[in-house]
């Protein structure tokens, strides 16, 4: 929704604002202001990142959602610890992700829920079997 918001007219986007209830109106002013606070490369990430989610089937959409809504659950600098941990598992294939979260190190950094959150995650960037 930030994405379209932003490609929007202010008059389409004011339109489109009004027709959501206040408390939701507020958040999404609150993210729109951030996305747009943003660097242009930054900002285009976000995008790029936005248009796979939009790809994935919509069981995958809803694993996703409710892998980063127990990610909020954690403190703020355990979520930047996983965050961290996150983007390294991204750039990993299947079988060193697998043995990243497995290691010894791994264990002794994170959390059992920590652990369970990373595995969750890394499931979810597995392609499903076609």
């Amino acid at each position: 929704m930030i994405d379209r918001l932003d490609r929007m007219s202010p008059e389409e986007r004011e339109r489109a604002l009004s027709k959501l209830p206040p408390e939701r109106r507020k958040r999404v002013e609150e993210r729109l202001a951030q996305f747009d606070s943003l660097p242009p490369a930054e900002r285009e990430r976000l995008r790029n990142r936005l248009e796979i989610f939009a790809q994935l089937p919509s069981e995958r959409q809803a694993a996703a959602r409710r892998l980063f809504a127990r990610f909020n659950q954690f403190p703020q600098e355990r979520r930047q610890l996983l965050l961290e941990e996150f983007r390294r598992l991204r750039t990993l294939d299947e079988d060193a992700r697998r043995a990243r979260i497995d290691s010894d190190e791994s264990r002794s950094r994170f959390a059992l829920a920590e652990q369970q959150l990373l595995q969750d995650f890394s499931a979810i960037l597995v392609p499903p079997p076609q």
